[in-house]
């Protein structure tokens, strides 16, 4: 019972750390967004780049993990502590807006409220899982580090001290981020991954779906909602690689699953802004801040991005006949391509040793 009051603890934690974040962010918009779901997502690709920030030089230094569990505790005070400083009159104003929008909205809310509880409850019913290759990787990984006050230098499947740093795994921090509160609050790998996490994807993909809902629907809430719905029944019985429901229902803590359920449809909705508004320059930075955090999440993301990019910009461009388009997409595509060379830097020519290789 404890940890399961730990697990609700850290996704409320998640939630809270991604508003702020995000409010902060988005402050400096000329439009700003009132939408709160809208501020939860873009926080939290915020904060996980802050975290690749702060974890990846210790992660290639082989520095222990209690050091960068440090680090991160003094991050998670300072976000609150900076957006209380700086956006106090937003957050008023956002307070605000919340209880307008729960007096005008209450059934709708609701509604809502109780399709995200209840795909929650029923993908942390379901114990069956079918990639034990995958999950042992970022249950062992977790696991391992923790317990050795290490980041990702033994092997989850064997335990034993790596040679040299995974290269497949180098450059993505989602795993350490795991790590890190696993040793902050004293609970073990295989609750923290798979009920906290694939219960915070599970809600952070239906705020997306809120947001298509929004976006497609701007002047009924009602449809937008009635969306929400209808996309969570075609999760629950869709088990196929053309929807990312298995990956939801199964594998909520994994990378793919951030980069099927979350990175992909969240680049979807920015271009969806995009092409509502090409000139609006903010849309476009929040989509490099996207693109930037995503690597950090999943790897995988180094290959699919670029695509997905180039399948929705190019046709935009092509029909704008804008410059200024081709230019922002280059500079979308800038990280890829640093993340693509370092990967494949470090998976062919430089190696990251461990105490292991004099041995």
């Amino acid at each position: 019972m404890n940890h399961i009051l730990i697990c609700i603890g850290i996704v409320l934690l998640y939630l809270a750390e991604s508003y702020l974040l995000g409010s902060l962010v988005l402050h400096f918009a000329p439009k700003e967004s009132p939408s709160i779901s809208f501020r939860i997502l873009i926080g939290y690709f915020c904060y996980f780049l802050l975290f690749q920030v702060a974890a990846l030089p210790l992660k290639l230094t082989l520095q222990p993990l209690s050091m960068l569990t440090g680090i991160w505790c003094a991050c998670l005070v300072a976000i609150p502590a900076t957006s209380l400083l700086v956006i106090r009159k937003d957050l008023r104003r956002q307070a605000a807006y919340c209880r307008s929008l729960l007096q005008s909205q209450k059934a709708i809310l609701a509604f809502l409220l109780l399709v995200i509880l209840a795909q929650v409850a029923l993908s942390q019913y379901n114990g069956e899982t079918y990639a034990l290759w995958d999950q042992s990787y970022y249950i062992g990984d977790v696991s391992t580090s923790v317990y050795t006050n290490t980041i990702s230098q033994y092997d989850p499947y064997t335990g034993k001290l790596l040679k040299a740093l995974n290269s497949e795994y180098l450059l993505e921090t989602y795993q350490n981020h795991n790590a890190v509160l696993c040793q902050l609050f004293g609970i073990p790998a295989l609750i923290e991954t798979r009920t906290a996490e694939s219960s915070l994807t599970m809600i952070l993909a239906s705020l997306l779906y809120c947001q298509f809902g929004l976006h497609l629907f701007p002047n009924s809430k009602q449809k937008g909602a009635w969306l929400v719905f209808f996309l969570s029944l075609l999760n629950l019985f869709s088990f196929n690689l053309c929807t990312s429901a298995e990956f939801l229902y199964f594998r909520g803590f994994e990378g793919k699953t951030l980069l099927a359920a979350l990175i992909l449809p969240m680049v979807f909705l920015l271009f969806l802004k995009i092409a509502r508004d090409p000139g609006c320059r903010w849309n476009w930075i929040l989509m490099f801040i996207v693109i930037s955090a995503s690597f950090g999440l999943n790897m995988s993301s180094i290959y699919m991005l670029p695509f997905a990019l180039t399948i929705s910009l190019i046709p935009l461009g092509l029909y704008l006949k804008k410059p200024a388009i081709w230019l922002r997409y280059a500079i979308c595509l800038a990280p890829c391509a640093l993340y693509g060379v370092s990967y494949l830097l470090t998976k062919h020519a430089v190696s990251i040793y461990t105490s292991a290789a004099g041995l």
